[in-house]
């Protein structure tokens, strides 16, 4: 393993990736350019050449897995952590996906940050490539600390719990809730003891929310840095319309949402879980088959609120077929 420089701590990287290749060859090229102590790679049993892509690079700071099948981005990630957090001498561990990489300056910045014992994460402020904010990762704030605070945030910011633009335009550090995994970066010992590995049955959608907020309700601080910068070549639905394609998406979004809302609101869920369900089921009309759309839903209702996750990928593949 190549060691940092004297004044970077030794960071571990983790990106997942599945069937990406052209977006992985940036991410990597931008990763291994940077002094990590190790990266480590867990392809999801990609089938357009990433395997062979993988095994030619020679890099000793490189730790390539190949899963025999997809275990989603929450397998993944769970499986990059538990390999990363083996090598007693990696301090952080820095997460992000296959079409998402670190900025050139960004080990830099966060070594600037100097993060105290009560720090067990930080989180980068995730760009798209043509340098507008990356809506899907940003930050948010605690939004049910206080009945004057949830109240607050329903009138004047509909609900919205992410960090506004400018704090973005800041250069300070501010303490937030939860966050993405696409640029989080947390203390190995808290990996390896008290926070354990992301939960991989979640399979894709939430596992990153969950597993941060786990972070700061158990005591932590987690800060967002604007300093610390990631790109994010990722596509967003068209402005209103949450339609997911494959259907199957839709079953983890509303399934994995439930446990992280009950979670995130505490005595407010059930005062909220009307607004969830409208939320969920308004975008009926704009799928080509509602129909089916709603059996998908109601079934993932019902599983998010008994807090079932057992259903493999194929079951959910499956019942989000036409009928």
């Amino acid at each position: 393993m190549n060691a940092a420089p004297h004044n970077l701590p030794c960071v571990a990287a983790v990106i997942v990736t599945y069937n990406r290749l052209e977006k992985l060859r940036l991410t990597l090229e931008k990763t291994l350019a940077q002094p990590f102590s190790r990266v480590v790679v867990i392809d999801n049993a990609s089938t357009d050449g990433t395997d062979a892509y993988l095994r030619g690079i020679d890099d000793p700071r490189l730790c390539i897995v190949h899963e025999p099948e997809n275990l989603g981005g929450a397998g993944g990630f769970a499986r990059g952590f538990e390999i990363a957090v083996r090598d007693t001498g990696v301090e952080w561990l820095a997460c992000f996906d296959d079409d998402a990489y670190p900025a050139a300056d960004t080990l830099t910045e966060f070594a600037d940050l100097v993060p105290g014992p009560e720090v067990g994460g930080v989180a980068a402020a995730v760009y798209f490539p043509d340098g507008r904010i990356c809506p899907m990762n940003r930050p948010g704030m605690d939004i049910f600390k206080s009945p004057a605070v949830f109240l607050r945030a329903v009138l004047q910011r509909f609900g919205s719990v992410g960090l506004n633009d400018e704090v973005y335009n800041s250069q300070a550090p501010v303490e937030v809730c939860f966050s993405s995994f696409v640029g989080f970066f947390v203390r190995c010992d808290l990996v390896r003891h008290q926070l354990g590995l992301p939960k991989a049955e979640l399979f894709v959608y939430r596992d990153d929310s969950l597993y941060t907020l786990a972070l700061t309700q158990s005591g932590h601080k987690l800060l967002f840095a604007p300093s610390v910068r990631f790109v994010h070549d990722c596509s967003m639905p068209s402005s209103g319309r949450r339609v997911y394609v494959p259907l199957w998406k839709a079953y983890y979004i509303i399934r994995n949402d439930l446990p992280f809302f009950r979670a995130f609101a505490g005595g407010y869920f059930y005062f909220i879980l009307p607004l969830l369900i409208i939320k969920f089921l308004w975008p009926i009309w704009l799928y080509d088959k509602p129909a089916l759309f709603w059996r998908v839903a109601m079934v993932a209702l019902a599983d998010g609120l008994r807090g079932s996750f057992s259903r493999s990928h194929d079951a959910v593949k499956a019942l989000s077929s036409s009928f």
